[in-house]
């Protein structure tokens, strides 16, 4: 039989003189078919409901809303500031000191200091002005949950708090409760979350409900409704930084570039053998040597 020399594919020859050529190690094949795997599920993988997780603050964070009540509008911006402790009665409990900025379309920005516990989007503490008492500081013990996560339809609380203003002889009790009645996809102007709506008080007819994303770290949407069903305010997501979802991302692009460069080697590799190139030097038994052509 005559082969070209220099030409000849990775093979070996039987006794019989036919020529087979060489397959892909099994190693190499098992990656291939993992890294196949991985991306149809990446790719093709459906979206599936599940239950909100609580968020992952980190220094740095914000959220930036549009605020609408009847004619008023106004912008709220929340910053995640520095992590610190605070002691309340209950115990000591890990809180971010948070800044609310409110700033209406005509008139001046106000500022809120919040102390808000790690990981459950409950209020340990705060200020606010009260009319003729200024600006007050008050602990919230435990501290006042927005949320009980994780958040899956139907979970509800009722939850209780005592309420101590900071500097004066005042404490008040407080029975509050919330359900989740919903998961759903909502589109604001900051783009299209998956959000557990949270309904408080539970029942009753003037209420709130707050569409929290785990994606975005805090709730993207707000509305109220007063007792006849009428919603009388809104507020929406337009902006936002949550670092612990960037860094999901990071590590979901890091993945993807991982299984593209294991599919590009084998690639490689197989159009190398389809086309014959030589193999290296003492890997594979020379060809058959050429022969003279009959005269």
């Amino acid at each position: 039989m005559f082969v070209p020399a220099g030409l000849y594919p990775p093979c070996r020859i039987d006794s019989t003189g036919g020529i087979y050529v060489r397959s892909l190690p099994r190693s190499l094949v098992a990656i291939v078919a993992i890294a196949l795997a991985s991306a149809s599920i990446i790719a093709l993988a459906p979206s599936v409901a599940a239950a909100q997780n609580r968020p992952t603050w980190t220094q740095g964070d914000f959220w930036v809303y549009t605020r609408t009540a009847g004619s008023a509008t106004s912008t709220i911006r929340v910053d995640v500031l520095e992590k610190t402790t605070l002691t309340l009665n209950s115990g000591t409990r890990t809180v971010w000191h948070v800044t609310t900025t409110t700033t209406p379309s005509s008139g001046s920005a106000r500022v809120q200091h919040s102390w808000v516990e790690d990981g459950t989007l409950a209020v340990a503490k705060a200020n606010f002005t009260a009319g003729i008492l200024g600006e007050i500081q008050v602990t919230f013990d435990p501290p006042f949950a927005q949320a009980v996560f994780p958040l899956a339809v139907n979970s509800e609380w009722s939850l209780n708090t005592t309420l101590r203003a900071v500097g004066i002889s005042f404490t008040l009790n407080i029975a509050y409760s919330g359900k989740v009645i919903d998961e759903r996809s909502t589109t604001v102007a900051a783009g299209t979350f998956t959000v557990a709506v949270v309904r408080t008080p539970s029942s009753g007819t003037a209420h709130d409900e707050n569409s929290y994303s785990d994606n975005a770290g805090n709730n993207v949407k707000q509305e109220s409704y007063d007792g006849n069903g009428n919603r009388v305010a809104s507020q929406e997501l337009t902006s936002w930084r949550y670092q612990a979802t960037g860094f999901a991302l990071v590590l979901i692009g890091i993945g993807i570039a991982a299984i593209a460069a294991i599919a590009i080697v084998a690639f490689v590799l197989v159009r190398r053998q389809r086309r014959g190139m030589p193999p290296p030097p003492g890997m594979y038994p020379p060809g058959p040597p050429q022969q003279p052509p009959t005269p």
